[in-house]
């Protein structure tokens, strides 16, 4: 993800929707997110551009894990972290 590019609202969305999904599976891992993003988006034809039509980038291969792991780090997903064990938590 380039330093430009902001994830849309709908893409910060999918992350929090998937976090509460995960924390209810006791595994918050950005892995886990991901998991349940792609499930978010099968159900929805054309799901995939939607979700990431933000993204500029013209890599074919993007690792959507490290997307996440970014909007975490940069802050892009308000009240959601990582701890020191790389697991999503929420921000105190």
């Amino acid at each position: 993800m380039k330093k430009s590019d902001r994830p849309s609202e709908l893409f910060v969305g999918a992350i929090r929707r998937a976090y509460d999904k995960a924390v209810d599976k006791r595994d918050p891992t950005p892995s886990s997110l991901w998991d349940f993003i792609v499930m978010e988006c099968w159900q929805t034809p054309g799901g995939f551009i939607t979700m990431f039509e933000w993204d500029t980038s013209k890599a074919k291969n993007i690792n959507r894990i490290g997307t996440i792991i970014e909007c975490l780090e940069r802050g892009y997903v308000p009240g959601l972290g990582l701890d020191e064990n790389g697991k999503v938590v929420v921000d105190a």
